[in-house]
């Protein structure tokens, strides 16, 4: 846990600490009063109890581009003081924003000199929580954990007892992000990649193909497996199809938002537009690399296909460098597909059309529009969390 911000008010220091996963506890002269978890989300607002004044109210909003918080002291409807102060993002947050805006500016550091007279400004407490917290290092275990996963899920596809694995790892996965979120937010996240994964489902049974499954991998996501295609335009669709079914449910949860103002709702839409967002990444093997690559493969000679190559390959050092080392484990296993595709094997595949080409380009270019659309209109909503695909499309 690391310190978000804190503040005096009435001879009572106030202390917010947050981690990585986006957990935070708020302090009341060291004390622990409130607890909860805000992932993704630049705003929040805590309640808890106090001796003098009863039940009191916590709402901040962190300002990433100016590194500072405002805040909002309650108790009931008195305000009883509010103001702006230095912020100390999480890591993985303030590392995010620092490295890809050009506008952001680095939190500020004070010099001990200062905070030595920051100190003496500050009124006295009897008994003082400590002013910064540092934050835990990850342990190897985890470090390795995702790529020990991937192994585990590749090995266990080898079984032949393929019902048994699924609720396995549906029950894991279940189990696994709701320990890393919280249970609304994993239920969420599962029924948006079923929801994603049936539409691939739809496009391989529209095809002919005989689908062997759906898995969800725990916290990577989920998989739809069928037969090999055999034509480019057969790619295209049921590369596409995900996106497009995740999209329309999203757009179903937030119509239904707007109707009942359940913010379980608009959490859910912001969870199906940040995972499609993603999964348009024009990256070999995400869907919008799949996408690309059916144009790409339609084409004759090697200089789309060089391209795209290139923008897998870039997209991989990207995740490298800003540390999402999950997606550089995905890029480096398309940049080898990619790497190993032969002639021959193209020579099974149909090509598509030029006319195929552009309905190609022209559908992922319009979904992905839709999906920018609806997540600035999302951000909107105020609901924490919802604010989440608005973060990933600044990234």
């Amino acid at each position: 846990m690391q310190t978000l911000f804190e503040f005096y008010h009435d001879q009572v220091f106030y202390q917010l600490k947050a981690n990585n996963l986006g957990k935070e506890m708020l302090f009341r002269n060291g004390e622990l009063v409130s607890q909860g978890r805000a992932f993704f989300s630049t705003s929040n607002d805590h309640r808890f109890l106090c001796p003098k004044h009863g039940p009191m109210r916590l709402y901040f909003k962190v300002s990433l581009k100016n590194a500072d918080v405002s805040y909002r002291l309650e108790a009931g409807n008195t305000l009883l003081c509010e103001g702006i102060t230095a912020a100390k993002p999480p890591k993985w947050l303030s590392k995010l924003e620092q490295k890809l805006s050009p506008e952001a500016e680095p939190v500020q550091t004070a010099s001990p000199a200062q905070q030595d007279t920051e100190m003496l400004n500050q009124p006295q407490l009897s008994q003082q929580a400590p002013y910064t917290a540092a934050a835990s290092a990850p342990s190897p275990l985890k470090q390795w954990f995702k790529p020990l996963l991937v192994l585990g899920v590749i090995a266990l596809k080898l079984s032949k007892s393929a019902g048994a694995i699924k609720a396995a790892l549906a029950g894991t996965a279940l189990a696994g992000w709701a320990w890393l979120f919280n249970l609304e937010f994993a239920i969420g996240l599962i029924a948006a990649i079923l929801i994603h994964e049936y539409g691939h489902v739809y496009a391989m049974k529209r095809a002919g193909l005989k689908v062997k499954g759906v898995y969800l991998l725990p916290f990577i996501g989920g998989v739809a497996v069928s037969e090999c295609a055999t034509s480019r335009w057969q790619d295209f669709k049921i590369a596409i199809a995900g996106p497009a079914f995740g999209t329309l449910g999203a757009i179903i949860a937030y119509l239904l938002w707007l109707e009942t103002q359940h913010s379980a709702l608009a959490l859910f839409a912001a969870i199906s537009l940040l995972l499609n967002l993603f999964n348009l990444l024009p990256m070999v093997p995400l869907d919008g690399g799949r996408v690309m690559q059916a144009a790409a493969f339609s084409r004759k000679g090697k200089a789309a296909k060089t391209a795209l190559l290139l923008v897998t390959g870039s997209l991989t050092f990207a995740a490298w460098y800003f540390g999402f080392y999950l997606l550089m484990l995905f890029g480096i296993l398309g940049t080898f597909d990619l790497l190993s595709d032969s002639e021959e094997r193209d020579k099974d595949i149909a090509p598509m059309t030029d006319t195929g080409i552009l309905v190609t380009l022209l559908s992922y270019i319009g979904l992905m529009a839709i999906l920018l659309w609806l997540s600035v209109i999302m951000a909107d909503s105020g609901i924490p969390g919802t604010n989440l695909p608005l973060i990933f499309i600044s990234s």
